[in-house]
């Protein structure tokens, strides 16, 4: 049995009974009532529909008749079947170097993100544009648009031109497009909703992640109060076009989750110089936690495109490779010490938490009890926790009480064991000496 709207099929809506003789011995039906449904005219036609499936498969169209159908989303919105698809480096490789480019085709996760990256409110995109972004050049109205009227980005860099000669921007402008919807996709949440159309989930609309590429400064953002939009600057680096260095992309969205995050949305928690520290040892961790695609203890090397790397210590477990301690917080001179061995930590933390529960190649997951996904709720978790501007000792206490609020205090001990670590035990306080200590009971 099929389900019609419109007089157009319902692609998922289907009825199915399963009889023995004259019994019915199962029976299964996903039909809804939806609480929209869109216009029955579609906004391509099939002749578009045809080219842009021909482009990307390769195949000749057979002359087979086409049908329009309907898909029920979860929301319980009628919409005409259009896939998204995007030309990029993928989320978890650190730079184009990895793994080059691939197409992905409805990356949006239908939770975060139900209605995809190209609608909200009653807008309706086809560029670089979207509710959680907007990514552009010069100007916000800089935009890339569909190479096909599928709303497909089908751009292709050339690394033999320079970064801002033909297609080049446009690619840039998509790859970011993608990394940053896929960033909002796994940090959205209680707190953290940088979209214009929050679909009544609470805080202020209108404030979607705005990134400039190729800009003439590189690697920084501003991170405004809730209801306005946070701003992240791309540059073109001489080892290559910041666009498709992912782990900087990265490094950048996640001062903006931590602003947002850490004192109720105001942004202004991170004045003190070890909040300043702490914010940015957070943002190596994300792009460090994201680009694990293994349950192998490797080492991390921030920026590793720009040889040796952006930072003096590839993040490691070894502490011959990266020996950094909570002592080496006690310089005011310098931040990175500080911030590198707050992101240290949290590399530790996951390659434990992995051991003891193992490793997710999904990390948008929920349900997931992954060592790497347990790492990254409890991320997010203490950010909200922690008090406004918090200290290394703050810091360390909020992700104890974000894993007893969440897990029951299941890693409790895992994570004393990874702080003690590297000098942040049990015993440790702000003078910053570094304490090997366990609580009673690890």
């Amino acid at each position: 049995m099929i389900y019609w709207q419109n007089g157009i099929r319902v692609a998922n809506a289907v009825a199915n009974v399963a009889m023995k003789g004259n019994k019915v011995i199962s029976y299964g039906a996903n039909f809804a009532k939806p609480k929209m449904v869109a216009s029955a005219a579609p906004k391509v036609s099939r002749e578009s529909a045809v080219k842009a499936a021909e482009l990307l498969t390769g195949a000749i169209y057979n002359s087979h008749p086409i049908e329009l159908q309907y898909f029920i989303k979860d929301t319980c919105r009628g919409a005409l079947m259009i896939h998204l698809q995007y030309r990029v480096t993928p989320f978890t490789s650190q730079d184009l170097t990895d793994t080059g480019f691939t197409t992905v085709t409805d990356p949006f996760d239908k939770v975060s993100s139900p209605n995809g990256w190209h609608q909200y409110n009653t807008t309706a995109t086809t560029s670089t544009s979207g509710n959680n972004a907007v990514a552009y050049t010069g100007s916000t109205s800089i935009t890339t648009s569909q190479t096909n009227p599928t709303n497909i980005y089908n751009y292709v860099y050339n690394p033999d031109i320079g970064a801002t000669v033909g297609t080049n921007p446009d690619a840039a402008r998509v790859n970011v497009f993608y990394i940053i919807n896929m960033l909002h996709d796994l940090t959205v949440g209680p707190g953290y909703n940088c979209v214009q159309d929050n679909r009544g989930l609470g805080g202020l609309a209108n404030d979607r992640v705005e990134v400039q590429v190729q800009s003439s400064a590189g690697g920084i953002i501003n991170v405004p109060a809730d209801g306005r939009s946070p701003r992240i600057w791309l540059g073109v680096w001489s080892k290559g076009d910041g666009a498709y260095q992912n782990d900087i992309t990265a490094h950048e969205y996640m001062h903006g989750v931590n602003g947002r995050l850490t004192g109720g949305g105001t942004a202004t928690c991170f004045q003190t110089f070890d909040a300043h520290v702490l914010d940015e040892g957070w943002a190596d961790a994300l792009p460090d936690l994201i680009q694990r695609t293994t349950a192998n203890d490797r080492d991390f090397v921030m920026g590793k495109w720009a040889s040796p790397g952006l930072r003096p210590y590839p993040y490691s477990t070894n502490k011959t490779v990266n020996p950094l301690m909570y002592s080496n917080s006690a310089t005011t001179s310098d931040s990175f010490p500080g911030a590198q061995l707050w992101a240290v930590v949290w590399h530790e933390i996951t390659v434990a938490l992995i051991k003891e529960h193992g490793f997710s190649t999904n990390l948008f997951d929920p349900t997931s009890i992954s060592g790497n996904t347990i790492t990254l709720h409890l991320m997010i978790d203490a950010l909200i926790s922690q008090p406004c501007n918090p200290t290394f000792i703050n810091a360390r206490d909020a992700v104890i009480q974000a894993d007893a609020n969440r897990y029951n205090g299941t890693n409790k001990c895992t994570l004393w064991k990874a702080f003690a670590k590297r000098g942040l035990g049990y015993g440790a306080t702000s003078a910053k000496t570094n304490s090997g200590t366990l609580p009673t009971g690890c």
